[in-house]
């Protein structure tokens, strides 16, 4: 962490406008709107209104610095770009000095004069990504990037452009359009990783819920694209379009991203969203759809919201992914994130808990049960489908072993859990 004396700035932009100064001394960090922003701008935070004066961290409350290094990786993937720049993991300032230009979301940070490059794109070919993919975790994807990227959180992923099936790389301004990622680098604690996203957001599509567009691309090393939800356009034309994630939106440091996983965090973000009781239903069928997969990373991080012209919406849902299924026929014993009235643990929730967790954010059990139902249909019906489809092949050589996890999910989470909970109509189901 930086310990020095001499202050440090970064210049704040989106697109080609200048927000203001963010400012570091003695591990306190300052916030500084432009005048010129100030005028017509927005809030870049509830927890940072656009005003006059700076706003200034303290010893406990940091919402200038918890907003900020939300921007960067987390775990693993902190420390691989820090090392990789020779910076301490710790120094979060530090690290948006040198990967600010290409942050999370819609933000660019520049020192102090340095001009905004011209965008351009560069060309990514398969050849090349498969050498950086081999070469982890040893050195990030980012390494030889013409653009140093901070994608926030915790696997190992690439911001590039897919345009007509060609794979570049952002240069300057450039805002890239895809978040691209390799399999886990665990392989043998969690396989699959690419296709096992891919078919649980396929599912959730599917299902009805609002998600990206997404695919597999091989290199042949098996990679995951997912379309950005917070760009607009393509190729150079793409613009960045203002988003934010929960723990950003409510104020939070990243390391609570697990603990404020309750309730009460997820009625704070419906108050904040400009449609609340539509808000609150998307968010049931969220937690509902994490329950079906089994997927127990289901964090604040992963809920994100845009800003439209008349305040906050739900972006479309990512980072969905059976993470039960690596626990074979112990699934049962994980635990969701978020938990169901007082419960966590998969094999005990049952329907109370689930109308408990409706009622604890404002939906009625009996509206809340009726969602359960459908979704627990629907899902059912559809993972078969969606598996049908990689099984089939007619895109791909399919894999045994993806094959075999895509099974393991359909056969194990999906088809206990909603046995488990849901009224289901043997009729209706196939």
């Amino acid at each position: 962490m930086n310990t020095a004396d001499a202050p440090r700035s970064l210049e704040l932009w989106l697109e080609e406008r200048r927000i203001g100064e963010l400012r570091e001394q003695g591990n306190l960090w300052a916030l500084a709107y432009d005048p010129a922003w100030r005028m017509d701008g927005f809030d870049l935070s509830p927890a940072l209104p656009c005003r006059a004066g700076e706003i200034v961290d303290g010893g406990s409350q940091r919402p200038v610095q918890w907003f900020f290094d939300n921007l960067l990786p987390e775990e693993g993937g902190r420390r691989l770009i820090a090392s990789d720049a020779g910076i301490d993991a710790a120094d979060a300032f530090g690290l948006l000095q040198r990967f600010g230009p290409e942050s999370a979301g819609a933000l660019t940070l520049l020192r102090p004069g340095q001009q905004l490059p011209s965008p351009a794109l560069q060309p990514l070919s398969d050849v090349a990504l498969s050498e950086r993919i081999r070469a982890l975790p040893r050195q990030p994807l980012t390494h030889g990037a013409p653009k140093r990227m901070s994608l926030a959180g915790a696997q190992h992923k690439l911001a590039v452009v897919l345009e007509e099936g060609q794979l570049w790389e952002p240069v300057g301004t450039a805002a890239s359009t895809h978040i691209l990622k390799p399999d886990h680098e665990h392989v043998d604690d969690y396989p699959h990783s690419v296709v096992n996203e891919w078919f649980c957001m396929q599912l959730a599509a599917a299902c009805g819920l609002p998600v990206p567009q997404v695919a597999v691309r091989r290199v042949p090393e098996p990679v995951y694209l997912v379309r950005r939800f917070d760009r607009i356009g393509d190729g150079l034309q793409a613009q960045r379009h203002y988003a934010l994630d929960g723990c950003q939106l409510l104020s939070l440091d990243r390391v609570y991203k697990y603990q404020q996983a309750t309730s009460d965090s997820l009625r704070a973000l419906e108050r904040i969203s400009r449609m609340p009781a539509a808000t609150r239903i998307a968010l049931l069928r969220w937690q509902l759809f994490n329950f079906f997969i089994g997927n127990s990373d289901a964090h604040l991080k992963n809920l994100s919201f845009l800003r439209g012209a008349n305040g906050w919406e739900l972006a479309p849902h990512y980072d969905l992914l059976s993470t039960s299924v690596y626990k074979a026929s112990d699934w049962g014993l994980d635990e969701l994130v978020f938990p169901m009235g007082t419960t966590r643990r998969y094999a005990h929730i049952g329907r109370d808990d689930v109308a408990a967790f409706g009622q604890s954010i404002g939906v009625p059990p009996k509206l809340t049960l009726r969602h359960l139902d459908e979704l627990a249909i629907a899902i059912r019906r559809e993972s078969h489908v969606v598996l049908q489809s990689y099984e089939q092949g007619a895109t791909h050589a399919v894999d045994p072993g993806e094959a075999r996890l895509l099974r393991q999910i359909v056969f194990g989470p999906v088809v206990d859990a909603s046995e488990a909970v849901a009224m289901l109509s043997r009729s209706r189901v196939s």
